[in-house]
């Protein structure tokens, strides 16, 4: 078996980027979108090595006005090859209408008082 640092110093820097960053998602335990040829899976890595991640995927069912439901929820491990992986990205932060606003200046205001 190779040392791991053989391996990352000789692979192209997309591969090397996407070992740190995972790395990064496993220690801080960072949900991550994952985006492969035939669609995409979000989850949280939970092991990572020179080959593949595993990734931890909950599903909370919701019902129609997006809060979750006493109805059924699962949660499975999915096993992933990096080859396979051609893009993650962390996930994002969403806001309400009214929780966007609350982080924009607000007009007429001067640069000092938005920043109290």
């Amino acid at each position: 078996m190779q040392d791991l640092s053989t391996v990352l110093t000789k692979e192209p820097s997309f591969s090397k980027r996407l070992y740190f960053r995972l790395e990064e998602a496993v220690r801080h335990e960072t949900e991550v979108l994952f985006r492969f040829p035939w669609g995409t899976v979000s989850g949280v890595p939970i092991y990572l090595d020179p080959s593949c991640v595993e990734i931890r995927y909950l599903c909370v069912s919701e019902d129609e006005y997006d809060s979750p439901s006493d109805e059924i929820s699962w949660k499975s491990i999915w096993l992933i090859r990096l080859e396979e992986i051609s893009a993650i990205s962390y996930r994002r932060e969403s806001w309400s209408k009214q929780g966007l606003a609350e982080l924009l200046p607000k007009e007429g205001a001067s640069e000092a008082e938005t920043k109290e």
